[in-house]
């Protein structure tokens, strides 16, 4: 998640302006960059306390904060960081600490989902394409970073 989600998310919100990272359809695109956020934290939370219980759900969580792109980057790549260093930590125990598989998945499915509405929209605002196959973001990469169990890489 870390390394094929993260450059692609960051790619994208570099390319927009303050105002086309919060303009309005449904939710923005920085909405829904918080919102990939929130469920990051939320998980991460869970690999220290597994029967946190939070409030409220965040099917609603889409808030606008109208900082720049900048500014919002920094704040997704502290989220995955701090993912990524909590997952290892659970990964890499020497105590049996599961990993709850359907939340796992569940949060990989749900950063696809987002993070491919985002592409999406930076597509059509800006009238541009990704490279991110030829840019070694591509499965077979993927593929070949996980065969090497290279988590904290």
């Amino acid at each position: 998640m870390y390394d094929h989600y993260l450059p692609k998310l960051l790619q994208a919100i570099h390319r927009l302006n303050t105002e086309e990272l919060w303009k309005q359809e449904m939710n923005s695109i920085g909405g829904i960059a918080l919102h990939i956020c929130e469920h990051i934290k939320r998980n991460t939370a869970r690999y220290s306390n597994p029967d946190i219980k939070f409030e409220e759900g965040i099917e609603e969580y889409f808030p606008h904060l109208d900082i720049s792109s900048t500014a919002l980057c920094s704040m997704i790549e502290e989220t995955f960081t701090n993912w990524k260093k909590e997952f290892a930590k659970v990964v890499n125990s020497k105590q049996n600490v599961e990993i709850d598989i359907h939340s796992l998945l569940h949060l990989v499915e749900h950063i696809a989902y987002h993070l491919g509405q985002i592409v999406d929209r930076v597509k059509r605002i800006k009238n541009t394409k990704f490279d991110f196959c030829q840019n070694g973001l591509n499965e077979r990469n993927l593929k070949a970073r996980i065969e090497n169990n290279r988590l904290d890489s």
